[in-house]
Order: C-alpha cells, then structure tokens, then sequence
C-alpha cells in the first residue's frame, strides 16, 4: 500500500503558490513531490496522531539527500493522519 495523499487547495497568495493535502500515513516515511522548484515552508495540522513528534522537512529526501520540491516526513506510524500545507515557488 502506499500513503493516502489528497490535494485539497492548490492557490496562490501575492506571489507564493500554497497547495494544501491531507494526508494518512501507511508506513514511517513518505517523500512528497509538491511540484514546486523550491520550497519556503511548511505546516502540519494533526488530525489522528499515534506518532508524536514525527518530523517534516523541505527541500530533501528521507535520506537527507537535498533534492527541491520535496517535502520529506519521517517517524509517522500506520493509520496517523494530518494535514500539510506547503508554500514555495
């Protein structure tokens, strides 16, 4: 299986683009390509969290390997669901 991962917003504030998922977690990790060259920031929103503190970056895979557009998110536990909102351009 794989994680759940629905866009629910895709805008654009000023001159920052936002896309907004709602996401379940099937496994520890997921590697999220938002389609943006760069990412400035992210946001999470927990709705039905087992796993605490789990971790969110930008711009890397899960191996820490720098690759823009990413958003990597480790330590999450099958079934955790949440919310993420990403800014970039």
């Amino acid at each position: 299986m794989a994680w759940t991962t629905t866009k629910t917003i895709e805008s654009v504030f000023g001159n920052i683009r936002v896309k907004s998922y709602e996401l379940t977690a099937d496994s520890a990790t997921l590697e999220l390509d938002t389609g943006f060259g760069d990412v400035l920031g992210c946001s999470t929103a927990p709705s039905s969290m087992a796993s605490s503190p789990f971790s969110v970056s930008r711009n890397v895979l899960s191996a820490g390997t720098a690759s823009p557009g990413y958003v990597a998110i480790t330590g999450c536990t099958a079934g955790d669901r949440f919310f993420l909102t990403v800014y970039g351009r």
